[in-house]
């Protein structure tokens, strides 16, 4: 097995985006307190804001960081190797009270052997976070199946998740595969409010799909997302659904609208926290009475989203259109 490495900690570093945001806080608060020749009690606040920025983004990372290498340097370092085993993603919302806009925090679990990993996406804790470009693109895709060499450092205790200090994965495991043992085949753990692996929408489809999912998530905190897939590989579904809906992370608060054009088969499946918005009865009547006339017409790109129309309308109480 060929492995590459995809993280490792000694070539990571702490971001001064934030340190240098607090600096530039400490210096506004400077002028205006020794700058103009007189002292003003706004000034204050300002530096303490500086002071506190520094502290939480710049000091405080970099004492940590050095703690974990420090623990790498003297040996303490432990090394798992084998398959990804356990994958999830876990999506929690929460919306701001200035804007009523919901916020999300990303955190991620697998397993290989008997060591199980959690990472906070967003926390400034040293070691690999797997942040990337957007909430929806990590820097690293980590699947089931996958073959990975982890060192790690349980550097926290026995009841916290250990620090990742270098991740190499195996060359020879597709990076953005899982294989399912029922059909023989793999299909990609899609990332994305719109995953067309059946490439069957067109750039402006895709766009309108875009604004009313954006639309949805945001005045729902509920993710709605759509997959079209060349091929079940024999799988039932049901099951295809369910499994990337669990993969995806939606399988508790999202919905999935799946299509499968060259088995002519659709589904949509419902997150166990919004069956009470929208119940299967429901999902049935509007791929009977929505989405299916269309398909049956040839309009697949039409169907989809005169579908997603229906069912963010039905959750939000028609507040999507």
């Amino acid at each position: 097995m060929t492995y590459t490495t995809v993280y490792d900690i000694a070539s990571d570093s702490v971001g001064l985006q934030f340190p240098l945001i607090g600096l530039a806080f400490i210096i506004a608060g400077a002028v205006m307190k020794w700058g103009f020749g007189k002292a003003g009690w706004t000034s204050y606040p300002l530096m303490a804001i500086g002071v506190f920025t520094v502290l939480a983004s710049g000091a405080v990372p970099w004492w940590d960081q050095r703690r974990v290498t420090q623990a790498v340097a003297n040996g303490e370092a432990r090394q798992v190797e084998g398959p990804i085993h356990d994958w999830r993603l876990e999506r929690v919302s929460r919306k701001r009270k200035s804007s009523d806009a919901h916020a999300y925090s990303h955190y991620e679990y697998f397993s290989v052997g008997p060591v199980a990993f959690r990472i906070n996406w967003g926390a400034l804790e040293a070691g690999f976070a797997n942040r990337g470009s957007t909430e929806e693109k990590p820097a690293v895709r980590l699947t089931n199946g996958m073959a990975a060499r982890i060192r790690y450092v349980p550097i926290d205790g026995p009841d916290k998740p250990p620090r990742i200090v270098r991740i190499d994965l195996g060359t020879s495991s597709p990076a953005d595969a899982v294989r399912q043992g029922e059909g023989g085949v793999a299909f990609r753990i899609v990332q994305g409010r719109i995953a067309d692996e059946a490439n069957i929408l067109s750039a402006d489809s895709k766009a309108r799909l875009d604004a009313v999912l954006t639309a949805f998530d945001q005045r729902s905190g509920h993710p709605l997302v759509i997959v079209t897939t060349p091929s079940l590989g024999g799988i039932d579904i049901a099951r295809f659904a369910a499994t990337v809906a669990d993969r995806r992370g939606i399988a508790d608060s999202g919905i999935l609208l799946l299509v499968a054009p060259n088995e002519r088969q659709a589904r949509i499946m419902v997150g166990r926290e919004l069956s009470d918005r929208l119940p299967d009865a429901a999902a049935q009547q509007i791929m009977d009475g929505v989405i299916l006339p269309r398909f049956r017409r040839g309009d697949i790109p039409g169907g989809i989203e005169a579908g997603a129309v229906a069912i963010t309308g039905r959750v939000t109480g028609g507040e999507t259109r």
